[in-house]
């Protein structure tokens, strides 16, 4: 097996990151770029608030992603929580230069709009020279929505490293907290299912489909529509072969998180859709990397036995926490030929309780992943096409 890009790899956890920032920061000729997205959910501002308070000095520039879901999203039922944290986030920021950046993630308004989120995230940032003044930029996913922060993250990557010169520091950071996300729902799942913009994993190109496709799935609570969205587009094409692999958060910080899931989903993994015990898998719930790895390790793994099918390509959907779907944007940046991301879009969300997610916000982890820049400025990146 080749050597994985990010390994080794650099996670910066919670108790940590405080000293982290100071220390890195600390450095004559430092210009961050931070991005966001403004949104309803409570931790909009965790990764911000932290970073100045360690650090008000900073030269800090700021990418604010304001979304269009178009007039019928049930994420307008919860403005009052977007306007809550936007006076906290003009108050941390205080005169500090903001751009604000729209994206509409439809094509047009109302539930049957195509989307274009996707797309429309990977043009936030169109060439190197936009972001080559600064030399450390921070991705704050916390309140961004998957395809947007897979495809802009995909972007920044690529861009990165086609400057090879570029020592350029990449941070994803994720305010964690499994509570806050049970809270938070999504609802009106899209009919049509896509790869996402940059993640195609050249799955659906015609002369590809005789190749099999192996999809997995990683669960989180609550997610039965979803799953059975995405086995419907993994089977509908017959004459391709298939198998599906759910993915169980393991370990995990509720040591028994992993079996519940099983229970949850039993009937609809094991008698629906007949899935063997045998591909269960498990990944950790706290170290993208490490989930990295270990799909790395499988995808590695089914390649090398289905050699005699003439190789086979790989899908991943992510249901679970965003930590976790970090790992899964790593493996299919780092293998664009044959591994691709499933995303099942939502039309809007569900908060179950506002008050319990505020009275949760100062529960969550902070977690910062290094991507590139100096500790990695010796290796040569293996995606730069």
């Amino acid at each position: 097996m080749n050597q994985l890009r990010w390994s080794p790899n650099i996670l910066i956890k919670d108790n940590a990151v405080d000293s982290f920032w100071k220390e890195h920061f600390a450095e004559e000729g430092r210009k961050l770029l931070f991005v966001l997205g403004k949104g309803f959910d409570v931790r909009m501002n965790f990764a911000l608030s932290r970073l100045l308070n360690v650090r008000p000095d900073i030269n800090l520039e700021c990418i604010l992603i304001e979304f269009d879901e178009g007039k019928t999203s049930s994420s307008l039922d919860y403005n009052p929580l977007v306007t809550e944290n936007m006076e906290e986030f003009e108050k941390i920021m205080e005169s500090r230069p903001i751009q604000v950046k729209k994206i509409k993630m439809k094509n047009k308004s109302g539930k049957r709009g195509r989307i274009v989120g996707d797309r429309n995230a990977a043009d936030l940032i169109k060439s190197h020279s936009e972001i080559e003044d600064f030399t450390d930029i921070i991705v704050d996913i916390s309140s961004l929505p998957r395809g947007i922060y897979f495809s802009l993250t995909g972007k920044i990557l690529k861009l990165i490293d086609q400057n090879q010169q570029n020592q350029q520091n990449l941070f994803l950071t994720v305010a964690e907290n499994v509570k806050i996300d049970s809270q938070i729902q999504e609802t009106d799942l899209e009919e049509d299912l896509t790869y996402l913009y940059g993640f195609g994993g050249q799955i659906e190109l015609e002369a590809e489909k005789e190749q099999p496709l192996i999809w997995f799935p990683i669960l989180g609570e609550d997610k039965s529509a979803h799953i059975k969205k995405g086995a419907d587009k993994i089977m509908e094409d017959k004459t391709r072969l298939h198998e599906i692999c759910p993915v169980l958060p393991f370990p995990s910080k509720d040591p028994r998180r992993s079996d519940a899931l099983l229970i949850e989903y039993h009937n609809l993994l094991f008698d629906s859709l007949d899935i063997e015990p045998q591909n269960i898998m498990y990944t950790t719930e706290r170290d993208p990397f490490q989930t990295y790895i270990q799909l790395s390790d499988a995808v590695a793994n089914y390649r090398e036995s289905l050699k005699v099918l003439n190789g086979c390509k790989f899908a991943l959907s992510t249901f679970s926490s965003k930590l976790i779907s970090i790992g899964t944007l790593l493996v299919a940046y780092e293998n664009p030929e044959f591994v691709g991301i499933l995303n099942i879009n939502s039309g809007g969300y569900q908060i179950l309780d506002e008050s319990e997610i505020k009275n949760l916000k100062q529960e969550s982890e902070l977690f910062v992943t290094w991507l590139t820049g100096s500790p990695y400025h010796q290796q040569s990146p293996k995606n730069s096409n």
